[in-house]
């Protein structure tokens, strides 16, 4: 075997040795190109057999996806230029793995002349890098199009300094600084912080803690305006490096809005209490002769500006006394003012009608198609506001009554020895509207000397510990206990139960209205 040969057969099966051990493609190429040999990763790469792929033409492997003319000039290079392949690139749908991307290398690896020199062809699949560069390119351009669009200021600091390193578009329209005046600036250099004792201390603070948060500050901008911040600051890891963010929020103009709500809320709060001495007011026990006649009441909140519940007694017709406890669904001024109007809807009709039923029919009624024609937007004064109410006529005289009730619990008839009785009279809250009309019931009461009738809203029969309600048989179990002692003392002994019951957190306004036969 001429020597030549012998050193070429040596070669290959060096070659082979080494390229087994390599897990990348690897082809070695005579002059013309074609295929000597491949090692394993190419055949397991390409899943392709060594007779497929032996003896073939580069061009012809496969269907033709290395049939590349840029890439078989730049190989036939390799030889008389002695001119090495680097990373020459290549993106192709092979028939049995798929799209992938492709980086080829190659050199001139042996013979003194070109006869018998060899080439070796290296491939690398990039495919997995490529995707994740355009991941990270994807990532990075959705970051950088939320950080210039953002309408919260943003700062980037060195995190050894606490030097600007980058703004974004808005916080150079809240400070009135370029961006370039930004870059390199201190916190206190941009009006942010006080002072600079005050930006080292922040610093400091930053980085022992990793957060920071200041609300309500006040920032100068260029020209002297005046703005308030919230800013929040806090330090995070970026591959090796450290890097703190800011976030600057402007809440001037909620500053403005929450001191004008504030200035509307303290006139409503001055109207809503004229208003609540005038609905909720407190009759003398013995306002009315053959009748002694309590109510107390308390809100659910010291904030709300008057609470839904509502009473109201009063005289009529020389002989009989009307007596009315009431819960109106809201707080606030336009529930007191709807209130209000209620109440003196309630008594033009208890002075046409005596029947409790017959009153709070004509109620529904005008309630229903006020709101009706409120939201047809017909009239301006309505609402959807449904009212729970009961209302007991009693003459004062014989202590014969009547009671008629809308979605309220029934009143308790509390006897001097101590029986109790719920009057029962079912109807549906006034102001709904439902075909057939809704139909109200009254029930019939004799109250004996020394008998009281305790008629309360939902506030107190609700009052809650924990999944147990005080419920009607609470109730009674407190009217019959403190019976014996006035009707001031009794209604506020009920009302301090509730609340006992509850561990002092009545979840709703709580209204009581007590009678007693004297």
């Amino acid at each position: 075997m001429p020597r030549a040969s012998l050193l070429l057969q040596e070669a290959m099966t060096y070659i082979l040795n080494i390229g087994d051990s390599i897990r990348d493609p690897l082809l070695v190429l005579d002059t013309k190109l074609r295929v000597v040999s491949a090692n394993r990763a190419f055949y397991k790469t390409f899943r392709s057999t060594a007779n497929e792929t032996e003896n073939q033409q580069l061009s012809d492997l496969g269907n033709g996806q290395w049939n590349i003319p840029e890439l078989i000039a730049l190989l036939t290079k390799i030889l008389p230029n002695k001119k090495p392949l680097d990373d020459f690139e290549i993106s192709h749908n092979f028939p049995k793995i798929g799209r992938r991307d492709m980086l080829v290398n190659a050199r001139k690896l042996f013979g003194a002349g070109n006869r018998n020199a060899l080439i070796i062809l290296v491939i690398e699949d990039i495919t997995e890098r490529k995707q994740a560069q355009q991941a990270v390119a994807v990532s990075e351009t959705r970051y950088r199009r939320l950080f210039e669009a953002a309408r919260d200021g943003i700062l980037l600091l060195d995190s050894e300094h606490g030097k600007i390193t980058e703004a974004n578009p808005f916080m150079t329209e809240l400070l009135g600084y370029s961006h370039e005046e930004l870059i390199g600036k201190e916190l206190w250099e941009i009006g942010l912080l006080k002072d600079e004792e005050a930006s080292r201390d922040a610093f400091r603070q930053l980085k022992e803690q990793g957060y920071i948060r200041y609300e309500d500050l006040p920032l100068a901008s260029e020209g002297d305006k005046k703005r308030e911040v919230e800013f929040v600051s806090n330090i995070y890891q970026e591959g090796n490096t450290q890097v703190i963010q800011c976030n600057i929020r402007d809440v001037t103009e909620r500053k403005l809005l929450e001191a004008k709500v504030a200035v509307e809320h303290k006139r409503d709060k001055k109207i809503a209490t004229v208003l609540q001495r005038t609905m909720l007011f407190q009759p003398n026990e013995d306002a009315f002769s053959g009748l002694s006649v309590q109510t107390v009441y308390s809100t659910a909140s010291n904030e709300a500006l008057v609470g839904g519940d509502f009473w109201d007694t009063f005289a009529f017709d020389h002989g009989h006394v009307a007596l009315v406890c009431g819960d109106v669904m809201g707080h606030g001024l336009s529930s007191a003012v709807f209130t209000t109007e209620l109440k003196h809807t309630l008594r033009a009709y208890i002075r046409e009608h005596v029947q409790p039923s017959r009153i709070l029919q004509q109620m529904n009624d005008y309630l229903s198609e006020s709101n009706r024609l409120f939201l047809k937007g017909i009239n301006t004064e309505g609402g959807d506001m449904p009212v729970c109410l009961s209302l007991a006529i009693i003459d004062r005289q014989t202590g014969m009554g009547t009671v008629s009730v809308a979605a309220m619990e029934g009143p308790l008839l509390i006897r001097t020895n101590g029986v109790t009785e719920v009057l029962k009279a079912s109807g549906m809250p006034l102001g709904i509207n439902m075909e057939p009309k809704s139909r109200y019931h009254q029930v019939d009461f004799q109250l004996a000397v020394g008998d009281t009738l305790v008629m309360a809203t939902d506030g107190v029969t609700e009052a809650r510990h924990g999944k147990e309600f005080l419920g009607d048989d609470g109730l009674a179990k407190l009217a019959v206990k403190h019976r014996h002692g006035t009707l001031k003392d009794m209604g506020e002994a009920i009302l301090t139960g509730a609340v006992d019951f509850a561990h002092g957190d009545l979840r709703d306004d709580a209204c009581l209205v007590l009678v007693r036969k004297k």
